[in-house]
């Protein structure tokens, strides 16, 4: 595959550029090349993107991906930044469940690890614009590093500075760093969602969550400690003092069209667009309204094939299952057209963010422990993008997917944590409760295969 490169071509016509102190015979360059693919491999390993593992001849390698790899892979990252990831991750884990970390501070810190990613490494800084990034810093929340004395010539500096003022919409001195912004912004998300499938892998929970609120506080330019009303305007923070007055997103979601304009009424200042109430409504009226629903059969993983299902109240104990979640937008009547406000089927209400984006949710199976770190027992993504199957154009109105996991080994009773959260919007989240029970082997009737089930031997492979 080198053979074919412009690095090979090139490497024969100036070979000491290349780091080739010798005459560029075809042995020379082959032994440099291969020296040059062992020192990425080994460099790739270090960074745990890879395994290298001697084969079957002493003079061969086996060279495989890790998870980390395919995430690098999948989202095009540096294995610098999933380094980082990996290792930054546990320790803001271990902080947030011992030492009672709060919010705000997590916050921090998983804003600086965002920043020091590989990918921010060519972001300019131009001439004196450390004063700027100076002056910026003080009107932003936290600090834009955790390395003291902070050197405001980094373009990672840089990163964490203009994210926090995308996030309190803080305004920017020159067109320059609008454009930095928006280059910043564009490759923010997908940072971030290798940022969640990292923590995910590592069953760091708390940070997993922390890092998806940070996503859609990043989408809806709005810190996460903000009222979740301050996604559609900053006016709609002067809420009414009546204790029934709507206080969240879910609140307003379930008024009429009526009561609804009638809560934004007096919000409305001399300074107000004309049309700011009606604009308010419709951009209620985009949010999604979700229904989630677990089914209550469960299918053993190693019965794919099979149309047999088994009652979440008799599960075998470590025993892989698939259960079924359907994820369901209520259809909402209304006299606020969403097509006013969002022209593709799929696409989130994102006014500040820039880029279209478009509406998905992770759900994310948790056991919830009192004495130790809580458990992840499946994560996965799904998307809301694409027209309805009768073809409206109007938003999806259903999903459904298969969520993977291990039972306890213990028999009993477990109640275990559904979490359904946004990649695109804040306080929209839901936490369901599912229970299900491990029954013994002689509690339970065995199926005429037992091989059939993953065998105690066989979860460390899985896992």
């Amino acid at each position: 595959w080198l053979a074919g490169s412009y690095l090979f071509r090139r490497l024969r016509q100036n070979p000491s550029y290349y780091g080739l102190h010798a005459e560029p015979t075809e042995t020379a360059v082959s032994k440099h090349l291969s020296r040059l693919t062992m020192r990425c491999f080994r460099d790739l390993e270090r960074a745990l993107c890879v395994r290298i593992e001697p084969g079957e001849d002493p003079s061969d390698v086996r060279v495989m991906s890790t998870p980390l790899g395919r995430i690098a892979s999948q989202y095009y990252l540096s294995h610098a930044t999933m380094l980082a990831f990996a290792t930054r991750l546990p320790q803001i884990e271990q902080a947030t469940t011992t030492s009672g970390t709060g919010a705000q501070k997590t916050l921090c810190q998983l804003l600086c690890l965002l920043s020091d990613a590989a990918e921010w490494a060519e972001l300019p800084v131009r001439h004196n614009e450390d004063l700027l990034n100076r002056e910026l810093a003080r009107s932003v929340p936290f600090a834009p590093s955790l390395t003291q004395p902070i050197d405001y010539l980094s373009p990672h500096v840089k990163t964490n500075i203009l994210l926090q003022c995308h996030l309190v919409r803080a305004p920017l001195p020159s067109s320059d760093y609008t454009t930095d912004t928006r280059t910043v912004l564009d490759s923010s998300v997908r940072i971030l969602q290798a940022l969640v499938d990292v923590a995910a892998y590592q069953g760091c929970v708390r940070s997993t969550l922390a890092a998806i609120e940070l996503m859609q506080a990043v989408k809806q330019a709005c810190m996460p400690d903000r009222s979740p009303l301050a996604q559609l305007s900053p006016d709609l923070l002067r809420l009414p003092s009546a204790t029934d007055a709507p206080r969240c997103l879910g609140d307003l979601m379930v008024l009429n069209d009526t009561r609804l304009r009638s809560f934004f009424a007096p919000l409305a200042t001399a300074d107000s667009p004309a049309d700011a109430v009606d604009s308010w409504c419709r951009a209620v009226r985009s949010l999604p309204a979700v229904d989630v629903v677990v089914d209550r059969q469960a299918r053993p993983v190693a019965q794919s094939q099979s149309s047999s299902t088994v009652s979440l109240d008799e599960l075998r104990p470590l025993t892989q299952y698939s259960v079924t979640v359907t994820v369901r937008y209520a259809a909402v009547r209304t006299e606020f057209a969403r097509a006013k406000m969002l022209k593709e089927p799929g696409q989130a209400y994102s006014p500040r963010f820039g880029k279209t984006q478009y509406e998905g949710w992770w759900l994310m199976l948790v056991h919830p422990a009192a004495a130790a770190n809580d458990e992840l027992l499946a994560i996965k993504r799904l998307s809301m993008q694409g027209r309805d199957q009768k073809g409206s154009g109007m938003r999806v109105q259903t999903r459904s997917t298969s969520l993977m996991f291990i039972t306890p080994e213990v028999a009993g009773s477990y109640a275990l944590t559904l979490h359904l959260a946004s990649d695109a919007y804040l306080g929209l989240d839901q936490e369901l409760t599912v229970n299900l029970t491990v029954v013994d082997d002689a509690q339970m009737v065995v199926p005429k295969d037992p091989s059939a089930f993953l065998t105690k031997d066989q979860i460390g492979k899985y896992q």
